[in-house]
């Protein structure tokens, strides 16, 4: 069976044994186009839907398990974990309560193209600024909400208005800051970057949580900060959607580093997480980012 049917498999062993759960198969696009697939539960009474993906129990089906006994083992996560809730999102019709949850993050343009169709969006450069609902939630935890045009007219509002709400936001509260390379290097990114180097100025840039840091790259006050710790002009490495990386201007060639990113998004990054498939440059004398 391919990945597809090999969900159904497990939907039908599951609606053919428990009368109060239903199981089927789910599929949602992520960031840079990249589709997810995999099983949804649903329980009459309850208005959250959890979503467990599938990729590894379907590499065990590969190796030799049986259908039946990951159905049986997926039931017992769901039970075990009591994974049906029910979500208060009243808030989430009234603008005003949603104004102070609003918060941006860039992703690459042209690999987001149909996602743009149906979202309020500023273009930056050759990416896209994009709006998002933060959630915060006891049962459930953290998560995000994308904000889509149809949101737009629930709430009477216009894209400006959303997304000057949520730069203002992020600006003010995502807390952006620089921490040497050598630091972080290891907890921040798996990029294995040979141009390091103890004497050349290099930092990671991203903010508190470390989730969608690069939207630090629209802060115009904050990049014109960084040149002063950095001396000068410097190159914005994109290493994901959640922090960039910034290297003093020397000898580097940006062609070189170009190649270097190419082959990183293709070889350490999960493709829901690029950027960029090349450098930025910053200059301070005119304080202006450009490709």
């Amino acid at each position: 069976m391919d990945y597809m049917d090999f969900l159904g498999a497990v939907c039908d062993y599951i609606n053919e044994t428990e009368s109060e759960l239903r199981a089927s198969v789910y599929s949602t696009v992520k960031n840079n186009g990249v589709k997810l697939c995999g099983i949804s539960f649903s329980k009459e009474g309850y208005n959250a839907s959890p979503t467990v993906y599938m990729e590894n129990y379907y590499v065990e089906y590969q190796n030799g398990a049986d259908v039946t006994d990951i159905a049986t083992r997926l039931l017992s996560l769901y039970y075990e974990n009591d994974l049906s809730v029910n979500l208060d999102m009243s808030f989430f019709d009234d603008f005003e309560r949603i104004r102070k949850k609003l918060y941006i993050k860039l992703i690459n343009r042209e690999k987001n193209e149909d996602f743009l169709k149906e979202a309020p969006h500023e273009y930056f450069l050759d990416l896209a600024v994009v709006p998002y609902v933060r959630i915060n939630d006891k049962k459930i935890g953290n998560g995000l909400i994308m904000v889509r045009n149809e949101h737009l007219k629930m709430w009477n509002t216009d894209a400006e208005t959303v997304l000057a709400a949520a730069k203002k936001n992020t600006h003010d509260h995502d807390d952006f800051n620089l921490r040497h390379i050598l630091d972080v290097l290891g907890n921040v990114t798996d990029m294995q970057l040979p141009i390091v180097d103890e004497e050349i100025p290099m930092y990671v840039a991203t903010n508190r949580k470390m989730t969608n840091g690069a939207a630090v790259l629209t802060m115009s006050d904050k990049l014109k900060e960084f040149a002063g710790v950095l001396g000068g002009d410097y190159y914005i490495i994109p290493s994901s959607v959640h922090e960039v990386i910034l290297l003093a201007i020397r000898s580097h060639n940006s062609c070189a580093i170009d190649e270097m990113i190419r082959e990183v998004n293709a070889t350490q990054l999960g493709p829901d997480d690029v950027l960029s498939d090349h450098v930025y440059r910053y200059v301070q004398k005119d304080e202006v980012l450009i490709f």
